[in-house]
């Protein structure tokens, strides 16, 4: 931080840091102490070995394979299955599995979206900041992403089964809502003849649009942390030290 903005007070420095244990943070200052000086204004600045270490840090592949980063990976690779499988709980997802229609009607349907926008991405975003030891967003985003991910492969690998399925054994599978949704049955009157024709309902659709679904929980995931760096950033001016400063 430091090595990006030059001088920082200390308010500055802790807030960045997320970090609440005044005790702890000093603690930290104090181990740092070689590599950090202070100006005319008291704010921290680096010291010429301070920019070196920096630079290292910056630009060293070597530190970025330790075990921190590889605990990292894991927990971005759990954290986006769990994403995963609380977007498959939207309703409007659900109901292909259950095969009992749960988002008939305008409010459930609204509910069903909010449900996609909100929880699983707001669940991710409170696992990222309790578990991952580098919350920057370009590291904690992956995990929403990796969801969107899983969510994509679910639904091609779904979509090329059936589509195996049906075209080389004959076999119509699917979810209960998509096999009803699949054969229902309409009469259409073609030159004064009733025909009957295949009709495709509702239910063929939330498993197709899951994937938006888990573009729904990164965008909640978004507004989130948007949310939680809005709250800081007023904390850090309504602070007793902004406001000495």
């Amino acid at each position: 931080m430091l090595k990006e903005e030059q001088h920082l007070t200390y308010v500055e420095l802790m807030a960045r840091s997320r970090m609440s244990n005044t005790g702890r943070f000093n603690y930290h200052l104090k181990v740092l102490a070689d590599f950090l000086g202070k100006d005319e204004d008291g704010r921290y600045c680096l010291t010429e070995k301070g920019w070196h270490v920096a630079q290292l840090l910056s630009n060293g592949s070597a530190w970025n394979s330790d075990g921190k980063n590889r605990a990292n990976f894991r927990g971005i690779i759990l954290i986006g299955i769990l994403g995963f499988a609380a977007t498959l709980l939207n309703p409007a997802i659900l109901e292909n599995f259950v095969g009992t229609p749960l988002t008939v009607g305008m409010w459930p349907s609204i509910l069903s979206v909010l449900y996609g926008f909100l929880v699983p991405g707001a669940f991710m975003w409170l696992l990222c900041n309790k578990h991952l030891k580098n919350q920057e967003i370009p590291n904690t985003v992956k995990a929403p992403l990796f969801s969107v991910v899983l969510l994509m492969f679910f639904v091609l690998t779904f979509g090329l089964i059936s589509w195996v399925a049906l075209s080389v054994w004959g076999i119509r599978i699917g979810f209960p809502l998509l096999q009803e949704g699949a054969s229902a049955p309409r009469i259409v009157i073609q030159n004064g003849h009733e025909v009957i024709t295949q009709q495709m309902t509702y239910g063929t659709m939330p498993i197709l649009t899951s994937p938006l679904a888990g573009i729904y929980s990164l965008a909640g995931f978004l507004l989130a942390e948007a949310l939680q760096r809005l709250h800081e950033s007023k904390k850090q001016e309504n602070s007793p030290q902004a406001r000495a400063l």
